[in-house]
């Protein structure tokens, strides 16, 4: 008989972290919520092996071997019995994911020709999860290749014990009920792009020399995070002001990126869960046109006074509170997706230009670097025009993903123009 993938799990339930709360409500064909990471390697993926791998990995990681299931009042996890299976890559990647499907896991493991990728639903963790479990993967994929892979804090081995800590629920812990809420935020400057629902998104890929962008931070005296958010937020001015002044006067609303912040580096936990909350670099073009020496002073001086634990526990309140709120609780989970759904709405979409996520530098052992050729990471647009830039480093190159569903490509160009301007090498992939 065929192997059906069950094996001797006990079932158990878990409840949601408080941002997979709300991922859960909000998916839809139009947010399909999911993010994408890929190792190329340089050589081809023996699928078995790396089924194998999987098999063997996904042992450690079992609070990622669940289903996400509906309740009354809210969605709950429930550990999934069946083994998660390595599919074939589309030709249009991160499709929306039926996650509350019996028996369907909330990612999925794909290969073709010299990549693995794995599409997480945002439901299950953030980018730092998720890399965790890419490298994890990998790592024993190259075990099975006779390839020695030393320890790693940031490489998980199917030998050891999950600590508890890594199911932990951290906004929850880190709630203060006296916090107050933060100051809500106006609509930004939408784009005159063409927006076709009907069609997949469109996706453009760099890759920069990290050494001439660090040159360029160091010269400034800026992060490579702060610098390219101000060239995405000077791109997107320039698109402004060349609108004619009749129709800019009125359209002319702040541009504003959101910015995600991994908050394992400002509070203590090891959770593999989401653990990331927001800040939201500006400009207001109704005062006038920046320089971009006024975007550089604005970022760098938001950052430094935002990221910290003082704003970002006004996040937590604000969405934790909502969570516990007595009236939201004992609303039908039914009536509680259409209510968020708008909510959400306002609150991310029409409050926000661009979303730039920046996973950092990835370092892995160099047993795995000999195999590894790059990593990517990309995250899907939202259907209403909101664009995304995904960023990371490994070695010696800086990885961007562009990903947008209008049809014109003049915010990309004018962003990697900017940065060519300055001496930055870049090949458009």
């Amino acid at each position: 008989m065929p192997d059906s993938g069950k094996t001797n799990l006990i079932r158990e339930w878990y409840r949601l972290d408080n941002a997979a709360t709300l991922y859960s409500l909000v998916t839809s064909a139009r947010n399909p919520c999911i993010f994408r990471l890929e190792a190329v390697l340089k050589h081809p993926v023996n699928i078995n092996r790396l089924q194998l791998a999987l098999d063997n990995i996904i042992e450690r990681f079992p609070y990622y071997r669940v289903n996400l299931l509906p309740g009354v009042f809210w969605h709950y996890w429930n550990t999934n019995l069946l083994k998660p299976r390595i599919i074939a890559d589309s030709t249009y990647p991160c499709e929306v994911m039926p996650v509350t499907k019996r028996g369907i896991f909330p990612y999925r493991v794909r290969a073709h020709a010299n990549v693995v990728a794995v599409e997480f639903h945002h439901s299950i963790t953030d980018g730092t999860g998720g890399l965790v479990f890419l490298k994890s993967l990998v790592a024993e994929y190259l075990r099975y290749k006779g390839i020695k892979i030393p320890e790693s804090e940031t490489i998980y081995r199917p030998d050891q014990t999950p600590d508890l800590m890594e199911y932990e629920d951290a906004y929850k812990r880190y709630y203060k009920e006296a916090t107050p809420s933060p100051t809500k935020q106006s609509k930004v400057f939408k784009f005159p792009y063409r927006i076709k629902p009907d069609k997949p998104y469109i996706r453009t890929r760099a890759e920069l020399s990290l050494e001439d962008v660090i040159t360029v931070s160091k010269k400034m005296k800026i992060s490579i995070t702060e610098l390219l958010t101000a060239v995405l937020l000077e791109s997107m001015q320039d698109i402004l002001f060349s609108i004619p002044p009749p129709g800019r006067r009125r359209k002319v609303r702040p541009i504003r990126i959101l910015v995600p912040v991994n908050l394992r580096n400002i509070y203590e936990t090891s959770t593999m869960r989401n653990f990331t909350l927001y800040v939201n670099p500006e400009i207001d073009p109704r005062l006038g046109r920046y320089s971009f020496d006024d975007i550089i002073k604005s970022v760098y001086h938001y950052m430094k006074s935002e990221i910290n634990d003082k704003f970002i526990n006004k996040q937590i309140t604000r969405n934790v509170r909502a969570e516990l709120h007595p009236l939201l609780r004992v609303t039908p989970l039914f009536l509680k997706k259409i209510l968020l759904r708008i909510v959400y709405t306002f609150f991310y979409s029409s409050v926000n230009n661009a979303v730039f996520s920046n996973l950092g530098k990835i370092d892995i052992p160099a047993a795995m670097e000999k195999e590894v050729e790059a990593f990517h990471f990309f995250l899907t647009p939202n259907k209403d025009g909101t664009m995304c830039l995904c960023m990371l480093g490994y070695m010696d190159k800086l990885y961007i993903d562009f990903g947008r569903v209008h049809e014109e490509p003049d915010i990309e160009k004018l962003f990697f123009r900017k940065l060519a301007n300055w001496g930055v090498r870049i090949k458009i992939k």
